[in-house]
C-alpha cells in the first residue's frame, strides 16, 4: 500500500507538472490552438481540455521539433531572427519537458500495476526496490527525477518517511 501510494503521487505530480508547463507555454503564446476542441462535459471539462491537448502536443511534438529545427538552421543571422531563435530554442526544451513528465506520468501506471503484483514483499523499499528492476533505466531515471525537483521538494509532496523509503529504494535497486 505505502509503495502503491508513493508510485500514484509520482504520476499525479508528473502529470500535474506537465500540464502547468503547458498551460505556461499556452500563456506565453508560444503554443497556440485553433480548430474546435472536442465537446465535454461541464464538471470535468478543464482536465479533458488539459488531457487532450497534453495528448495532441505528445503525438506531434517530433513533427513540432522538426520543423522547428529545420527553421532554425534556415534562419538568416539577424537581430530579429537571433531573438526567435532563442524563443524557439526555449519553446523545444519546455516541448521536451512536457512530454518527458508526460511519458514519465504514463511509466508510473504499469510501474503501479507491477507493484501490486509483489504483495509479498512487506519491506516498502525493497519492494519499490524489485519493481525498479523491471525498467531499471526509466523507473530509476523518474525516481531520481521525483526526488531532486525543487517544487516537487518545496511543495512537500512527499513525506520524509516517502523520501526515505524512495532512497532506500534506489540504493537496494542496484545491489539486487
Amino acid at each position: 500500500m505505502v509503495c502503491d501510494a508513493i508510485i500514484s503521487k509520482m504520476r499525479d505530480e508528473l502529470l500535474s507538472q506537465a500540464v502547468s508547463v503547458m498551460r505556461d507555454q499556452l500563456d506565453r503564446k508560444r503554443i497556440s490552438l485553433e480548430g474546435q476542441l472536442p465537446a465535454m462535459s461541464e464538471e470535468g471539462g478543464e482536465k479533458e481540455k488539459d488531457a487532450f491537448l497534453l495528448s495532441q502536443i505528445v503525438k506531434e511534438h517530433e513533427n513540432i521539433e522538426r520543423r522547428f529545427s529545420e527553421y532554425i538552421d534556415q534562419a538568416h543571422v539577424g537581430k530579429d531572427s537571433l531573438q526567435r531563435i532563442d524563443e524557439l530554442q526555449k519553446f523545444l526544451l519546455e516541448l521536451r519537458q512536457i512530454v518527458m513528465l508526460n511519458d514519465y506520468s504514463k511509466a508510473c501506471e504499469s510501474w503501479m500495476a507491477d507493484a501490486e503484483k509483489e504483495l509479498k514483499e512487506e519491506a516498502p523499499d525493497v519492494l519499490l526496490a524489485k519493481t525498479i528492476k523491471k525498467d531499471t533505466r526509466l523507473r530509476g531515471e523518474i525516481l531520481k527525477h521525483v526526488l531532486k525537483d525543487k517544487s516537487i521538494i518545496e511543495g512537500g509532496v512527499f513525506s520524509d518517511d516517502e523520501r526515505s523509503i524512495m532512497e532506500n529504494a534506489l540504493s537496494v535497486s542496484r545491489e539486487l
